[in-house]
């Protein structure tokens, strides 16, 4: 009997800890053990810190009480005593430098760290407790917690040149870094597009590099517009805000951009870059934007500016780029070949390989470390001690490791959060699209590749938020950073094997979007998914107690909009769009309506695969229908497609007979012309795998909503080569025309319809697709019913106009009135609406 009873309290007390509160913690920390009971929180609670913390009480104080509503008596000590809050420094500990150990019982709360650091974190981890869902505010559970980060560096850039962001937004950016133990702020503070710190020594990088506009230094870019735009951080902004961090428990680590990247520097002092006789572009179209190489003056400059930044940010490191140098322009330039041929060098790589030497030595001069992209690693070797900055993918990551450099990974493809989230959402593509999910599917150390030792170079990991496209819609910076960030800092500090992605998204879903939403951050939340399938739209909103509204006519949805609360009867589908909603600021990317697949495989076999499938439930229509091939990971890209063929009533319709393969995701043109209820489709194809590795893709049929009439597109502007005017003429959504030369007053391409189309909006769309770079900033769009006679219709916005024609239209045509201060124009294919 006593057995009996023993077995079923020691089962009642495991199950006591079972239903635990879940406290979420973000990141997960190494080890946690709960127990029965809380510790109340007194009214008037006194907070004990020891005087090595005695700078960070004030943030402590407002923090605590944000976060508990209840106002701290705090001072400083060296012993817990009871129903207090202590935050002692162990220097003694056995953790890592920025490691603690957290204890709640029925004394009160201890936090001990390693060091202030330590300390700092574990009030992140209590703060996280107590603003936990499950957690009853005024109370925390029993807890003990030991937790030290899997790396020692955990950085986020922010580029404050492309678009300037304000001290008070800088500050909120740290707060959000220290509240998920980031303890590196990478700021970004001069680029082509504005030079963003006072130095003393060189004052017109400020009065004239801080500002572009017409009349300025530098022209307008970015969305900045034909208006004066700029700002700068003078030197007692910076020791503000370094004080600041630190308090926080974040270090910042600077960055000079050089030798390229430079151009608001020579708009500032042109003297300090090379005479040429032929100007050259960078990557991104600027000119004048490098540094000479063969200036002895530069040097000296250097010097100066240098200083001025090891005064102003006591960090050890002063990171000085080095990433995509344009340097044909040292090529053109008499001071540069006369260096290299002094020198004996024989590329231009060798060239930038002495520039950095020599910065580094000026670095060292004033007791500071050099830090680097990693293309600095070229042309030479470089100093053991400088930190490179794998931003260009895990290869060179690897290259600088088994060098001995010490490293940090930073791959775009990864950890770029200027990275578009989805297909349809702003941002860079060209690294990849980046998620959260995909963001936290990064692991930092490539075992395979590097040995035992070599892996010890891997010091950390980093995210960057580079700012060319966020200069709308509103508060897009936080957009694009969180929650990305998030899983950033679990990839950073969680042991790797502790890494699981629906255990993280629940955490994440369940209180820390709260959390996030109550520190002031307009974040990216997660879109649901709505189905369509026999008349009836179903959606599955994201997580538990997600709010999902939808709107009927196409337009992105708000909060004003209909609550979904049931699945929609309609036939109607492609005209509804739904979004997530946290609160009024912060919601998700709308989405269409989707069919499921028509199709599917996964396989990691070598193997061919025969695949056919009855497609008529998904075909309702006449019209143009795409085919597309998704993978449904990265490592699952591979394989080739071929002969893929469409049947209506077992006749064919078209076939791509030609081997795609899978990971160029292909998307294949149909038109079904003859559709009839009654009528049956099926699509046949073959898939190969050739290796025996992942091959799995989800395959989609949808009709597109516009319509594509034969076009001739022609301009008075000369066509990039690579990006030809043709481009305008295939319909296809991710190509476009580059012009050669800028644009201005007078230009014009004119689409011509083989025969007139009936339309009842034509969306004309300039620039890059998904990106407002190269737009049309002054002109308007006109049509023509005959092909003589044209009509005007709106003015661009953004590089955006429509038209609205009352009858068939023969012709559209792009005017230009004014130039778009870039070094070319882009412009897509036309939207045809039906």
């Amino acid at each position: 009997m006593r057995k009996s009873i023993l077995l079923i309290a020691i089962f009642l007390s495991s199950l006591s800890i079972m239903q635990a509160q879940q406290l979420d913690i973000i990141p997960k920390p190494v080890k946690v053990e709960q127990k029965e009971g809380v510790f109340i929180i007194p009214a008037s609670v006194q907070i004990i810190v020891d005087k090595k913390v005695q700078k960070s009480v004030a943030f402590i104080t407002a923090s605590f009480l944000k976060n508990t509503g209840i106002n701290p008596i705090v001072v400083v000590g060296s012993k817990q005593k009871k129903n207090t809050i202590a935050f002692l420094v162990d220097e003694k500990m056995k953790l890592p430098n920025d490691g603690y150990k957290l204890r709640v019982t029925k004394k009160g709360v201890l936090v001990k760290g390693k060091s202030v650091n330590g300390v700092l974190n574990g009030f992140q981890t209590l703060l996280q407790i107590c603003s936990a869902k499950e957690v009853q505010k005024g109370r925390i559970p029993f807890v003990k917690i030991d937790d030290y980060p899997r790396f020692d560096w955990r950085g986020m850039m922010l580029d404050c040149s492309r678009q300037f962001f304000d001290k008070q937004t800088v500050k909120n950016y740290i707060d959000w870094l220290a509240a998920h133990k980031m303890n590196v702020f990478h700021w970004h503070l001069t680029d082509d597009n504005g030079w963003r710190v006072e130095i003393k020594s060189m004052p017109d990088l400020t009065t004239k590099g801080a500002w572009r506009g017409p009349g300025e230094a530098l022209l307008p870019s970015y969305g900045s517009g034909d208006k004066r735009y700029g700002g700068y951080y003078t030197q007692a902004d910076i020791k503000e805000v370094v004080a600041y961090s630190l308090d926080r428990g974040i270090s910042i680590m600077p960055e000079i951009e050089i030798p390229g990247h430079s151009r608001a520097v020579t708009a500032a002092y042109p003297e300090v870059g090379c005479v040429t006789t032929q100007e050259t572009k960078s990557v991104q179209g600027e000119v004048k934007n490098v540094w000479c190489v063969g200036r002895e003056e530069n040097y000296q400059i250097l010097d100066s500016i240098i200083r001025e930044f090891s005064e102003l940010f006591p960090f050890d490191y002063i990171h000085v780029a080095g990433d995509e140098v344009n340097r044909a322009t040292w090529e053109q330039c008499p001071k540069c070949r006369a260096l290299m041929e002094k020198e004996g060098y024989t590329d231009t790589f060798q060239l930038q390989n002495y520039f950095f030497k020599r910065v580094e030595k000026i670095v060292e001069k004033y007791n500071r470390k050099t830090a680097g992209w990693n293309e600095i690693l070229k042309g030479g070797e470089m100093s053991p001690n400088t930190l490179i900055f794998a931003w260009q993918g895990i290869s060179y990551a690897i290259e600088s490791a088994k060098k001995g450099h010490p490293t940090i990974m930073m791959p775009g493809q990864y950890t770029y959060f200027d990275m578009a989230q989805s297909e349809n959402e702003r941002g860079h593509r060209w690294a990849a699209i980046t998620d959260t999910k995909r963001a936290y599917s990064f692991e930092p150390i490539p075992e395979n590749d590097l040995t035992p030792e070599q892996q010890k170079n891997i010091k950390g990991v980093q995210g960057g938020l580079w700012s060319e496209y966020l200069d709308r819609p509103a508060r897009i910076m936080e957009y694009q950073s969180y929650p990305r960030i998030s899983a950033l800092s679990e990839i950073g500090w969680s042991r790797k094997e502790d890494k699981n992605w629906d255990d993280f998204y629940g955490r994440l879903t369940r209180s820390h979007l709260q959390r996030l939403a109550n520190m002031g951050i307009a974040f990216r939340d997660f879109p649901p998914t709505a189905i369509y399938k026999n008349g009836s739209i179903t959606v599955t909103p994201p997580y538990e107690g997600a709010v999902v509204r939808y709107d009927t006519e196409g337009n992105e949805p708000t909060m004003q909009c209909p609550l979904y609360t049931k699945p929609i009867q309609t036939k109607e589908y492609e005209k509804y769009l739904f979004r997530t909603f946290f609160n009024e600021y912060t919601a998700s990317p709308a989405v269409k309506v989707e069919k499921l697949p028509v199709a599917n495989w996964n396989t990691s076999k070598v193997e061919i695969l025969n695949i056919s499938e009855n497609i008529s439930e998904q075909v309702d229509k006449n019209g143009i229908w795409y085919l597309t091939f998704n993978p449904t990971e990265d490592k699952s890209n591979n394989g080739v497609i071929r002969t893929i063929s469409l049947f209506e009533n077992d006749k064919l319709i078209q076939t791509y007979s030609e081997e795609i393969a899978l990971k160029l995701k292909p998307r294949l043109r149909f038109v079904i012309e003859n559709y009839n209820e009654k009528n049956t489709y099926r699509l046949d194809f073959t898939v190969e795998n050739k290796e025996a590795k992942e091959s799995a893709a989800k395959v989609n049929f949808n009709c597109s909503p516009y319509q594509e009439p034969e076009v001739k597109v022609t301009s008075s502007m000369a066509e990039n080569p690579k990006f030809p005017i043709s481009k305008l003429e295939d319909y296809n959504v991710e190509t476009y025309l580059r012009t050669d030369v800028p644009c201005v007053n007078g230009d014009w391409i004119l689409y011509t319809f083989t025969n007139p189309v009936t339309s009842s909006k034509i969306d004309v769309s300039t620039g890059i697709p998904h990106h407002p770079r190269f737009i049309v900033n002054n002109g308007y769009v006109e049509y023509s019913y005959n092909g003589v006679d044209f009509v005007k219709g709106d003015n661009f916005d953004y590089g955006n106009a429509s038209i609205y024609p009352k009858q068939a239209v023969k012709a559209v045509r792009i005017m230009i009135t004014g130039t778009n201060n870039e070094p070319l124009m882009a412009a897509q294919d036309l939207r045809i609406n039906p």
